[in-house]
């Protein structure tokens, strides 16, 4: 099959992409397939050239991606890989096109990245379903509501210790624990330098969790032990930084409980395909549901391949079932 590999783009999490779409390409070129990985922020015409993307390619970074969905020689692949996090390769705006041009492609549609990108939306939609998610708040800066307000409300509503994060990024990027008072209005400006919109939880102590969904099935559960003690940028794409255990050591009737929501979120989310949940399980191993990536990384280091792997999945199998999913998308 003629594959293309859509990576890098222009979110914060461009290296990862980056990785991931090296990854996934190479391991299909072994499945045999015929693959092209693009760099999406470069146009067609200098796709095969060996540039380093220059500032300029940032900044036309959308544009780029648009023309390159457009570009007549992209009617030869068959299949679109998209190894995209972030932005708008996962907030459903390529998902969008890619339906309206009429492409194949992996994972959820535009409505159902939308939904998972925007952990407000999603967390509305796990309480409605009565799925655990730590208390939360969000805050919109504009005029009425400075950073010194924004502060002054989240001390009014919680307690420390908190998580402040952007509204609509993921792998951890932009978000602080905050403890001290005096760590507060730093966190809220790190937040704010990616969204205008920021999500304020009540900080859960417990295991980091993660549970993975393929199809109609849930991947066994891993938990993740950084060695920051958080499980931060550093600690998700540095090999040696955290410590994996899959199938995670928890009580059997709470990891059915925690499938069973998973599968129940996923769904209601609108999701497809393939996705990955973040939990944690508190000190009385309470599950209280996080996020749910829609397109989940593919690195070296990444969660949802360690979780194939502990049923006998490889990587490469793996991609080609996520393949077969998004050519049989009902």
């Amino acid at each position: 099959m003629k594959i293309c590999v859509l990576m890098g783009g222009v979110s914060s999490e461009r290296a990862v992409s980056l990785a991931s779409g090296s990854n996934i390409a190479n391991a299909l070129r072994e499945n045999g397939h015929t693959v092209q990985a693009l760099d999406t922020i470069l146009p067609w015409d200098q796709i095969n050239c060996t540039i380093e993307p220059t500032p300029e390619h940032l900044e036309q970074g959308e544009r780029n991606l648009l023309q390159l969905l457009n570009a007549p020689e992209m009617r030869a692949f068959e299949f679109i890989f998209i190894a995209l996090h972030g932005g708008s390769g996962e907030n459903g705006i390529l998902q969008g096109a890619l339906e309206a041009l009429g492409y194949k492609f992996n994972g959820s549609d535009h409505e159902g990245c939308a939904i998972a990108m925007d952990k407000i939306v999603s967390k509305i939609i796990l309480e409605r379903y009565g799925i655990p998610t730590p208390t939360w708040r969000y805050f919109n800066l504009n005029p009425q509501m400075t950073e010194d307000t924004i502060s002054q409300e989240i001390i009014n509503s919680f307690k420390l210790p908190i998580v402040v994060k952007p509204a609509h990024e993921g792998s951890t990027v932009g978000i602080s624990i905050v403890s001290q008072p005096s760590e507060l209005l730093p966190a809220i400006s790190e937040a704010l330098r990616h969204n205008h919109t920021i999500l304020v939880e009540q900080y859960i102590a417990g295991r980091e969790i993660t549970v993975s969904i393929l199809g109609e099935r849930t991947l066994p559960l891993v938990e993740i032990r950084p060695k920051h003690g958080v499980y931060d940028y550093e600690c998700k794409y540095t090999k040696g930084m955290s410590e994996y255990i899959v199938p995670a050591e928890i009580d059997e009737d709470i990891t059915h409980q925690i499938e069973n929501w998973s599968r129940i979120a996923f769904q209601a989310l609108k999701c497809y395909g393939y996705g990955r949940f973040d939990l944690i399980l508190d000190g009385e191993n309470r599950p209280y549901f996080l996020e749910l990536n829609s397109l989940p990384g593919m690195t070296a280091t990444s969660l949802v391949p360690k979780a194939a792997r502990a049923v006998g999945l490889s990587f490469n199998v793996l991609l080609e079932k996520i393949i077969e999913l998004g050519l049989h998308r009902p």
